[in-house]
């Protein structure tokens, strides 16, 4: 047996869409007995949407940048969480800094949106409505992942170094395009992977990984066979084992 686990949003989905040739490549992959794993920064609400949307035969969901782990039947199998006051620190922090939109909190499962700044173009979650308010989202207690939506990609890098510098101790901020995703120390999205390979003794030799963004190195290294596309930046192409134009022609061999 083996597995093949993909990056969502710029990776399996590009400009908007999936490529049939991919979806396909996948569906091949999977008659011949192989696992098809989705690593993601998004919360497993969010990308249940896509998979149903897309009927992607999905084995296992990483989400939140690595933090969660769930089976095909959305059984948890694996989940980490961030302190609670560190998390609403975060909270605070992102009312007070310049250039944030809004911000998302995972709480495992689900997501909810608090706005920061109404005149700033939302880029990330322009259709994600507020569904509770701050007050009841610091009453919650359960964090496992917070998004914040920057206005620019620069402002997004500049808070991802700000954050890592701060609290280099308890989490990890992950820039990917408009959004800076913060999750637990020591979780990446080679963590949920490793949890799922252990579990069906899966060699490392048998899997293949591939990524577009600065997030997706952890995953991308994880594997002898770990891809880049190739429209990801040098610096996530330098740590790949090879650049390919789409997952047809990462799959196509197999």
């Amino acid at each position: 047996m083996k597995l093949f686990a993909t990056d969502y949003d710029g990776t399996l989905k590009v400009d908007g869409t999936i490529q049939e040739k991919d979806l396909l490549s996948i569906y091949q992959w999977k008659a011949k007995g192989n696992l098809f794993v989705i690593d993601t920064g998004r919360s497993m609400e969010s990308i249940l949407e896509q998979v149903q949307l897309y009927k992607l035969p999905v084995d296992y969901f990483v989400t939140n940048n690595g933090g969660m782990a769930f089976d095909a039947s959305q059984k948890e199998i694996f989940s980490t969480y961030l302190d609670p006051v560190m998390a609403i620190d975060i909270m605070y922090i992102a009312k007070m800094v310049g250039g944030i939109v809004s911000y998302v909190v995972n709480d495992g499962f689900y997501r909810h949106r608090i706005i920061v700044d109404d005149q700033l173009e939302e880029k990330r979650y322009p259709n994600l409505a507020p569904d509770i308010t701050e007050a009841q989202l610091h009453a919650q207690g359960k964090y496992a992942q917070i998004v914040l939506s920057m206005a620019s990609k620069e402002q997004a890098l500049q808070l991802e170094k700000r954050i890592n510098d701060h609290f280099a101790d308890q989490i990890v901020a992950y820039a990917n395009q408009y959004v800076v995703d913060v999750v637990p120390k020591n979780i990446s999205k080679a963590t949920g992977i490793a949890r799922i390979c252990a579990l069906h003794h899966i060699d490392k030799n048998n899997i293949y990984t591939i990524g577009d963004g600065n997030n997706d190195i952890p995953l991308i290294t994880f594997s002898p066979h770990g891809a880049a596309v190739d429209w990801a930046s040098e610096e996530v192409k330098n740590q790949a084992s090879q650049v390919v134009g789409s997952i047809a022609e990462l799959l196509g061999g197999e």
